[in-house]
C-alpha cells in the first residue's frame, strides 16, 4: 500500500544509491508532515517537477518517484543529464491529504488539505478571480475541495513550494495532476519562449491533447503562478482518465504516457 513514509523511504533509498541524488527539506504540512525535494544532478539548468497537490490524485506521486528512478538509471549510465540539468521532484505536495485519501479517513472526493483549502487554487495569480469563481460555484469555505484559502498562500504546503521555487530558480516546471490526459501549458497571456513547442513534443510523444483552461477553472494554480512570475514554461499533466482518484491498476498503463512527456520537456529546454 502507498503511504507519504514509504514514498519518503523509497526517496531516500535512491539518495544512498546514486552519489549524484540528494533529498532536501522544502518545509512542513499543515499537519507536520516534511514536504521534501528529491534532487538529481548537478547541472545549471535547475527543472522543478511535481505531484500530488490534490489528495484524491494521490497516484500522481509514485508516477513521479516511478520516473525519478528511472531517471537516476539513465544518468548513471550516461552522466550527460547529470551534468547539464538539477533536477528537483516534489513527489508529494499534500501529504496530508492524500494520507486521508489512501486510509479512507476520508472519501475519494477529498482533493484539498487539512485546512479544508484547495492548494491548487490558492497561489497569488489572480487569486482574487479563482476566490471569485469558487464562491460563485458555491465553494466559499473549507471543505473537500474548491476552496481557495482567507488568502493567497495562506498554507504552508503552498508557501513552501513558492519559497523553494524561487531559491532553485526553476528554468522549468511540470505538475502532474489526474485526469483526462489533457496538457495545459500557457496562462492567461503569457506564451513563455519555447512553451508550446515542448507542449507540441509532449503531444506527439503521448497521445495527450494541447488545450486551454477554461477561465472559471484557471487562476490560483502553482503553474500559473509560476507562468505569470517567470515567464517561463510550466506544465499541467492531467494524467489518466476516468474518476479520480485513479486505480492503482491503471499504474503501469498511465506511466508509459507520462514518461515520454517527463524527457520531452527536459529535452526542449
Amino acid at each position: 500500500m502507498f503511504s507519504s513514509q514509504n514514498l519518503s523511504q523509497r526517496a531516500a533509498v535512491l539518495a544512498r544509491e546514486y552519489p549524484f541524488a540528494d533529498v532536501e527539506s522544502i518545509g512542513t504540512s499543515r499537519l507536520g508532515r516534511p514536504l521534501y525535494a528529491l534532487r538529481v544532478g548537478y547541472g545549471n539548468i535547475a527543472v522543478g517537477f511535481n505531484a500530488a497537490h490534490h489528495a484524491n490524485e494521490w497516484i500522481t506521486a509514485p508516477l513521479l518517484m516511478q520516473f525519478m528512478e528511472e531517471y537516476c538509471q539513465a544518468c548513471a549510465k550516461d552522466p550527460a543529464y547529470l551534468e547539464r540539468f538539477a533536477l528537483y521532484a516534489i513527489p508529494l505536495v499534500n501529504p496530508d491529504g492524500a494520507e486521508w485519501v489512501i486510509t479512507g479517513e476520508k472519501s475519494g472526493q477529498w482533493k484539498a488539505n487539512a485546512c479544508g483549502v484547495d492548494l491548487n487554487s490558492n497561489y497569488p495569480a489572480s487569486w482574487e478571480l479563482a476566490r471569485q469563481n469558487k464562491f460563485a460555484q458555491g465553494f466559499t469555505a473549507p471543505g473537500p475541495k474548491g476552496y481557495v484559502g482567507p488568502a493567497p498562500l495562506s498554507e504552508p504546503e503552498s508557501s513552501a513550494m513558492v519559497a523553494y521555487t524561487l531559491l532553485r530558480d526553476f528554468a522549468l516546471t511540470v505538475s502532474l495532476h489526474t485526469q483526462g490526459e489533457e496538457i495545459y501549458w500557457r496562462y492567461r497571456h503569457f506564451n513563455p519562449p519555447g512553451a508550446q513547442k515542448i507542449a507540441a513534443d509532449m503531444e506527439r510523444v503521448s497521445g495527450y491533447l494541447c488545450v486551454d483552461v477554461p477561465d472559471e477553472a484557471s487562476h490560483g494554480g502553482y503553474r500559473d503562478w509560476f507562468i505569470q512570475h517567470f515567464n517561463r514554461p510550466g506544465f499541467t499533466l492531467e494524467c489518466g482518465l476516468g474518476e479520480s482518484p485513479l486505480p492503482i491498476q491503471d499504474f503501469d498503463g498511465i506511466y508509459k504516457k507520462v514518461a515520454p512527456m517527463l524527457w520531452a520537456a527536459l529535452d526542449g529546454i
